[in-house]
């Protein structure tokens, strides 16, 4: 009976770590910042796209009272009237009415801020408004959350940046750039508008390591705010193709940056070709042409992830102010 027991007792500790051990390689990120609060709260949803372009006719003093930030930006009555009357936004219009779910999307921002709130204290939004931008690629949605306590906290979404890469009404804009104005980068879209509130970037050190620092931290944060519900290349937004490339490459990639001694470059044109917006990186390797844009960006998600997981004990509100990049390097145990 004794060694009957033992054996059961051995099998039972056996599948206990086989379980640990599987939930560490396969889990992925989710075990580090997953939020067991409550996602709804309340806050109002407001359609300035449907008001602007979807009525018969415009009463100036209704829109300017319902959709005030918009009027407190520019209250003179024959913008909006021009606006209105543009064939271009009013495509762009049509084409969000027809191709988007407002309610699911407005339901996921909700998540999301809820998940900002819980994870970094970051304010609820009161009201979120959707409208159309004309084309916005720097700021596709926007978070105010209130100068003073008291004051009401915005969410702004430019629906019709998310399109789809082949929307006509994106012609002329750059395929690098067109390929992620596509619906699923609007989740993270929104998580970004969020996080850049908070002032993470380290203005004192200009060293590529910095940057690509700040930008992994952006990415981890942005994961756990969509929940861990979108792949990795979604968050960091590259084609399944391109992710692969880097995934394989990952290793090969951070040999060169190490032996080349690029982490601690100053120069400008470094981090342009490697942490910029740009079709491909230029690492001067034979093989710059495979390598995606923002190569920087991916490896420095990796460091910071490997930090992360190396530091349970933190926050992430605790791992994104870290302003030390230095300290990610040392303590990361990063090892492609």
């Amino acid at each position: 009976m004794k060694g009957t027991y033992q054996i059961y007792l051995f099998a039972a500790t056996l599948l206990v770590a086989i379980g640990f051990f599987i939930q560490r390689s396969f889990g992925g990120p989710s075990s580090l910042y997953a939020t067991e609060t409550d996602l709804g709260f309340d806050w109002e949803v407001r359609h300035f796209d449907e008001a602007l372009f979807g009525g018969d006719s415009l009463d100036m003093k209704e829109l300017a009272t319902y959709f005030n930030p918009f009027f407190e930006s520019n209250p003179i009555p024959n913008f909006w009237k021009q606006e209105r009357a543009n064939p271009t936004l009013r495509d762009h219009y049509s084409n969000v009415q027809n191709l988007m779910d407002k309610s699911a999307i407005a339901n996921d921002l909700q998540a999301i801020s809820a998940r900002a709130n819980a994870l970094l204290g970051l304010p609820l939004p009161d009201q979120l408004f959707f409208y159309i931008s004309g084309i916005d690629l720097e700021t596709p949605c926007l978070y105010f959350p209130g100068a003073a306590q008291g004051d009401l906290k915005y969410a702004f979404v430019g629906l019709d940046n998310f399109l789809g890469a082949g929307y006509p009404g994106y012609e002329g804009i750059p395929a690098y750039q067109r390929d992620l104005l596509r619906q699923s980068q609007l989740p993270v879209a929104y998580a970004h508008a969020l996080l850049a509130t908070l002032s993470l970037e380290n203005f004192n050190d200009p060293t590529l390591v910095a940057q690509m620092v700040y930008q992994g931290k952006i990415a981890l944060a942005t994961e756990a705010l969509t929940g861990y519900s979108i792949e990795t290349s979604e968050v960091l937004g590259y084609r399944p193709e391109e992710w692969s490339f880097l995934e394989t490459s990952e290793s090969n990639i951070w040999e060169v940056m190490v032996r080349e001694k690029m982490l601690f470059s100053t120069d400008m044109m470094v981090r342009q070709r490697l942490a910029e917006p740009a079709p491909f990186s230029k690492l001067g390797t034979a093989m710059d042409g495979d390598i995606p844009g923002r190569v920087a960006r991916y490896i420095g998600y990796k460091l910071v992830k490997s930090y992360a997981e190396n530091h349970r004990e933190l926050s992430l509100k605790e791992i994104i102010k870290i302003r030390d990049a230095q300290k990610f390097l040392r303590d990361a145990q990063y090892k492609p």
